[in-house]
Order: structure tokens, then C-alpha cells, then sequence
């Protein structure tokens, strides 16, 4: 479904929604002993006296249900009772009893999106009382956001917004605007404005501009009691996610000094960490020690949040549970480990004489993200210093061959960085990165690893880090690799190691053997080593023909597109005129567009 379509259904699905509900009232009288009550739905109108269905009166289809009005009527105990029931800007009810007009009551319509919703702040407050977590609770406006098949985002997942620096170009409009709207509702306070707000806010683009606003919101001269009423009243009556957003941060323009154990239970919850730790930043230790309390009862997106907001002080207590105990998962991204780095204050710990082995094991989960991703180096301003040490207290720490894979990761990426650009732009000295790589290869090079690699090898365990190790250490592994390959290891990080060292003569060894393969029968770990091998050839002018041709006749997408990038590369003579039906197939029956006009264009040999 397009995106246009999906926003269609699902508005549409809610609109509905919200005008059955608006349509189910009930009117009622007492007369002469007698209780008389008409029920209005959306489906139909039913009349009860003395609570027995005298009538009903269905609008089963879609074209009765937009009727404007509907009569009910019948007998009881001597009353002959009729009730007409109808209106557009209102639903009134006009009741006659015994042919005489008794009495008319009108019901105001009023379609607001919050109305007939579940209020989000008390269901996350009764939802804690009695579970004492938020794990597995789906926010009742999930029916609102997202239909039936939709992939759903997980809590807290626009964080991502949140924090990025791509702008979409609009934030600051939209900011102004809204904050000229909350202006103009503390000027002149009205439930129609406050609607005008709640539907402007309600819907998933106010996370993009929701920043934004909190800026722009702050330099706004306000009366804070004022704005207080007003914050509430949208934490009141929020039924919608981006709503209590928007609450939070309206709280946060006040003291919020109110609400601190409020706050401190919605943080708890992933989709909301972000504002309430927007909200509460900047309102000293006590909201501070709620953005931990936040960290400690979050695990992804709500975490990282409320880690990128913790502002000074920072009391030990929170620099100790960073250092030693907030995950550090394999999914968690470079830029929280940062942030775990410098606000745990890494640097200044590895600074003693001695460190624990918790704390350097600690160090090296920390600094190994951080030292992977060259284009990272200037997001941690301590890493040098950092390194330095941790250097130091390797040389006496790392005694085992597990132990060394972490620095022989380290000493591949540091060969791997533009030094230039790295001086240029983050706190690096090249008197520091000879220190610290000098460091690393001395610990690399004290021990001999080369029985530890051979028996990783022999035994078929941990061999991507034994490639690593003798990578880093100048062990010819080749040997080994090529080995396993021919042995029947379909293993990516195996061909990728090979690839990576160029060994010409090994690889096309090794091409020799795939081509052996019967390349449909494949499982998708297998077809991923020969679509590293592949790509490879591009490297290799005229190579590898018959694996080429082969997986030219499997009329699969992917591989169809990697041997035509190759053919892109090599020299016209090297598949012309060997592949010269296979491109013209590919012309008169790919169903890619894309493919036809690249193998077209490699027919005519190239631009």
C-alpha cells in the first residue's frame, strides 16, 4: 500500500471511529412513574420504557446511516410513547408521550480526537501500579497510528528524529507556528483552541520540528501559572502519543517541581523517555537523578535518550553505574557508546596506576566501537588520552589469546585511517597515535599467537577472530583459509579474508573450485560467499567466466545485477563475445528495467 493510500485508510478508519462514538447517546425521562430512555447509535435508534425495547428502528446500510433523523415508537401500560431523534450540529431528542409534545433535549456534537479515547497519562500510571513495568504494554492508541498490517515502530523509536541532524526544512515553520498557537491560547484561553492544538500536535510529523518548538517555546515570555493549566489540561486529555509529547514539553516551560513522580513513572516508558527528559533538563539534581532513574528502567531508544540529556552534576553514583553496569549490547550504536565514555568519565578512571579487570574489560567494550569507525574519531574528545592508558594497563591485563582479538581489531582500523583527516578534524596529535599504535603492535608482536591461530583453525573455532589476530600480527593465514574453502566451509568471513589479502594465485584457486558448484541448490549462507566472489572479479579482468555464466542462468535479480557491474569494469573483449546471448537475454526478458538498459549499453560496449 502507498503511504498516500495507507494515510487515507487510516484516517478514514479513525474519522469512523470517532463519529460512532460521537453518535452513541442516550436521552431520558421519568414520566407519571414510567422511566423513558431513547438510545442513539450509529447503527440505529432504540426506545426502552420501564427497561423493556418497545422499538427499533436499524440503518443497516451506508446510505441509512447518513438519515438526519429516526422516529421510535410504541405502547406500554397504557402510554403511547414516540421519540424522534435527529440533527446535524446537534442531536436532539423530542419526546411525545400519548400524542402530547413533553419535552426536547439536545446534545451538543462534538467531534474531538480525544473524546471517546483512552487517556494515555492514567493508563501508564494504573498500568505501573499494578505491574510494576511497562514491558509487553501495547499504548492504547496503537489502533490510531497504525493499521492492521502495519509494521509497527518500536517505543521510542523516532528518537532517531529527534536527535538527527538532517533537517527536513520545515521544523522551524511549523515551531513558529504552534508556539504563536499556545501564545495565543494563554492570551485568550478557549477549548476550541486547545482542540486547534491537539490536532496539530496528534499526528507523527511533530516529532521532526518537536525540538524545535521546545527552543523557540523558551524564549516565548509567559505566565508560568498559566501555562501550568494548560500543560496539564493536554496531559489530562491526551489520548494520542505525540500529544503527551507535546504536554512534556509544555511542563517543561514551568517548574515542573509538581510532577516530578509523575514524570519519573512516564520516563519509565521507552516511548516517552525522550520528552520527559526534554521536559525535566535544566531543573537541577532532582530531575537529573529521574533521567537515571530513566536509564535504569530502559533498555533501547529510551535509554539512549535520556543519556543524551543527562546534563552536570553528575554525582558518582550515576559515573559508576555508566562505567560498570549499563548494557553494553552488541546493537548499541557509537554515538551512546560515546556518551557512556564521557559521561562516565572513562578517561579520568583508566588515569590510576592499577585498574580492576572489571574495569578494563569494561574499557575495551567501551573503546573498541569507538576506534572501528574512523569517521568517529572526533566524537569522543578523550579517546587519545583514553587509549593511552588503556594501553598501559593492557600490557599487564591481556595474558590469553581471547584477550588480544580486541587490539588486533583496534591495530586493523587504525591502519585503515586517513591520519591527515583525523588530525585535521578531532583532538588526535600524531606524537599520540604513534604512542598508542606502537603500543598495541608491541603486545601483538610479545607473544607468539601463530599456535593459538593454527589450532583455531584445526579445531574450526573462532577463526574469524584467529584472521584477525594474524592479520594484525603479520601471520601468513592464507594458507589456512584457502584450506577450509576447498575443505567445504561455506563461510562469508572466510572468502572475505582471502579477498581482502589479494593472494591472486589462491583466489583464483578458489574460483576454480565454485565454479564446480550447481549454483540453484545453494543455501543463502553458501550464495553470499559467491556473491563476495563475484564482486571480487571485478578486480579480475577475464576471470572466473563459468561461475559468471552460470549464475547468469539462475534469471535471479541480484546476481543478474553483480556480474553486470562486473561486465561494467573489465575490458569489452573479456565477455564479448562470450556473454553476448546472455546480455541479449537479459534485454528481451529482464524484468528490471534498470537491468535491460545497463545490459543494452554493455552490448553496445560500453559508453
Amino acid at each position: 500500500m502507498s503511504e498516500f493510500k495507507r494515510f487515507i485508510s487510516r484516517t478514514w478508519k479513525n474519522a469512523k471511529k470517532d463519529i460512532k462514538a460521537e453518535a452513541n447517546q442516550q436521552f431520558k425521562i421519568d414520566f407519571e412513574g414510567h422511566q423513558i430512555v431513547v438510545q442513539s447509535t450509529f447503527d440505529c435508534t432504540t426506545l426502552v420504557v420501564d427497561n423493556e425495547v418497545i422499538d427499533e428502528k436499524y440503518r443497516p446500510t451506508k446510505l441509512g446511516k447518513l438519515r438526519l433523523s429516526e422516529t421510535v415508537k410504541g405502547q406500554k401500560d397504557g402510554l403511547d410513547v414516540k421519540a424522534k431523534v435527529g440533527g446535524t450540529t446537534t442531536l436532539d431528542c423530542t419526546f411525545y408521550i400519548n400524542g402530547k409534545k413533553i419535552i426536547k433535549q439536545k446534545r451538543e456534537i462534538q467531534i474531538y480526537a480525544w473524546k471517546h479515547r483512552t487517556k494515555i497519562i492514567p493508563f501508564l500510571i494504573e498500568t505501573y501500579e499494578k505491574n510494576g513495568s511497562f514491558e509487553n504494554i501495547v499504548l492504547p492508541d496503537d489502533d490510531y497510528y497504525f493499521l492492521e498490517d502495519d509494521e509497527r515502530l518500536a517505543p521510542g523509536e523516532y528518537c532517531d528524529r529527534l536527535f538527527s541532524l538532517e533537517e527536513q526544512g520545515y521544523e522551524d515553520t511549523f515551531a513558529k507556528r504552534l508556539v504563536k498557537k499556545v501564545d495565543w491560547l494563554l492570551e485568550k484561553p478557549a477549548d476550541k483552541t486547545r482542540n486547534d492544538i491537539y490536532e496539530a500536535v496528534m499526528d507523527d510529523d511533530f516529532p521532526e520540528y518537536a525540538f524545535a518548538f521546545k527552543e523557540q517555546l523558551a524564549q516565548l515570555e509567559v505566565d508560568e501559572d498559566a501555562l501550568y493549566k494548560e500543560a496539564k489540561w493536554f496531559m489530562e486529555h491526551a489520548a494520542h502519543r505525540y500529544v503527551v509529547d507535546f504536554a512534556l514539553l509544555l511542563l517543561g516551560r514551568t517548574t515542573v517541581k509538581k510532577d516530578l513522580e509523575t514524570l519519573r513513572v512516564i520516563g519509565r516508558h521507552e516511548e516517552f523517555t525522550a520528552f520527559v527528559a526534554a521536559a525535566i533538563m535544566g531543573h537541577g539534581a532532582e530531575a537529573n537523578e529521574i533521567l537515571f532513574d530513566s536509564m535504569k528502567h530502559t533498555k533501547s531508544y529510551g535509554q539512549r535518550a535520556a543519556l543524551i540529556l543527562l546534563n552536570e552534576p553528575i554525582t558518582e553514583e550515576m559515573q559508576q553505574w555508566l562505567l560498570y553496569d549499563i548494557p553494553l549490547t552488541g546493537d548499541l550504536d557509537v554515538v551512546t557508546v560515546a556518551m557512556i565514555a564521557q559521561k562516565s568519565s572513562l578517561a579520568t578512571a583508566l588515569k590510576a596506576d592499577v585498574v580492576s579487570e572489571a574495569l578494563f574489560e569494561r574499557a575495551t567494550a567501551i573503546l573498541v566501537p569507538l576506534v572501528v569507525i574512523e569517521e568517529l574519531a572526533e566524537l569522543y574528545d578523550e579517546l587519545p588520552d583514553a587509549l593511552l592508558d588503556y594501553v598501559r594497563h593492557a600490557k599487564t591485563h591481556i595474558t590469553s589469546y581471547e584477550q588480544v582479538h580486541p587490539l588486533a581489531k583496534m591495530a586493523l582500523s587504525f591502519a585503515e585511517y586517513d591520519w591527515e583527516e583525523v588530525f585535521e578534524s578531532s583532538t588526535w596529535q600524531p606524537v599520540e597515535k604513534n604512542l598508542v599504535t606502537s603500543g598495541i603492535q608491541s603486545i601483538l608482536m610479545s607473544s607468539n599467537w601463530q599456535p593459538k591461530i593454527d589450532k583455531a583453525f584445526a579445531e574450526g573455532r573462532n577463526m574469524a577472530q584467529a584472521i584477525d589476530i594474524a592479520r594484525a600480527s603479520g601471520y601468513d593465514y592464507i594458507p589456512l583459509v584457502y584450506k577450509k574453502i576447498v575443505n567445504g566451509n561455506f563461510e562469508p568471513y572466510l572468502y572475505e579474508a582471502l579477498i581482502v589479502q589479494g593472494d591472486y594465485r589462491q583466489f583464483i584457486a578458489v574460483v576454480d573450485y565454485v565454479e564446480q558448484f550447481e549454483l540453484s541448490l545453494l543455501n543463502p549462507v553458501e550464495r553470499e560467499c559467491i556473491e563476495l566472489v563475484i564482486d571480487a572479479l571485478a578486480s579480475h579482468d577475464g576471470v572466473g567466466k563459468t561461475l559468471m555464466h552460470h549464475a547468469l542462468q539462475l534469471d535471479d535479480e541480484m546476481l543478474e545485477w553483480r556480474v553486470l557491474t562486473t561486465f561494467d569494469v573489465w575490458k569489452v573483449s573479456s565477455y564479448l563475445p562470450d556473454f553476448e546471448e546472455d546480455l541479449k537475454k537479459i534485454v528481451k526478458k529482464s524484468p528490471e528495467r534498470e537491468h535491460r538498459r545497463f545490459a543494452k549499453r554493455l552490448l553496445k560496449g560500453h559508453d
